[in-house]
């Protein structure tokens, strides 16, 4: 059973958003009583991941569906991959593929430049993976594109509590 935490918030609400499975289902999958569920839906982390996904969805028209089961997809199957991308049996290529298909679904990979743009101007966030000996990672530098930088409310951990307003 999955424990709903700050991280996993996200996880849930793109599971009720597509109808991966009826609301009562979710709830139990997740260990959630309706109680709690109602309590949730009044906090600020359940209303600013449902707005996100709302206007994530409308961006992303008919696709929405099938792009969000992917999503829900993918982060189940993350423990997976880590296991494989950890198996010392597991061919580098294997491995590389691994890393693309994990930077895909992040929609980490880089925006085509539209007709007419300059190459040189910023097209959104910049991902580095700095590779050590043997194809570990060490470390990830993210680079946001400048003039999309915004400012998010600092959120400490799952909050229970109804946001006041």
């Amino acid at each position: 059973m999955p424990s709903l935490t700050s991280t996993s918030l996200g996880q849930f609400c793109r599971e009720i958003a597509i109808q991966l499975s009826p609301l009562p289902t979710l709830l139990q999958e997740w260990g959630i009583t309706p109680d709690e569920f109602d309590r949730l839906r009044e906090t600020h982390g359940y209303k600013h991941e449902m707005t996100v996904l709302a206007n994530e969805m409308a961006e992303l028209g008919a696709d929405a569906g099938y792009v969000y089961r992917m999503k829900a997809l993918s982060e189940i199957f993350i423990e997976d991959i880590v296991e494989i991308m950890k198996d010392s049996e597991t061919p580098r290529q294997a491995k590389v593929d691994l890393i693309k298909f994990c930077a895909e679904m992040a929609r980490l990979k880089e925006k085509p430049v539209p007709a007419g743009q300059a190459l040189n101007t910023p097209r959104g966030p910049s991902v580095v993976f700095h590779f050590g000996e043997g194809l570990p990672i060490k470390t990830v530098t993210v680079v946001p594109e400048a003039s999309n930088v915004i400012s998010l409310p600092t959120m400490r951990g799952f909050d229970m509590e109804p946001v006041s307003e």
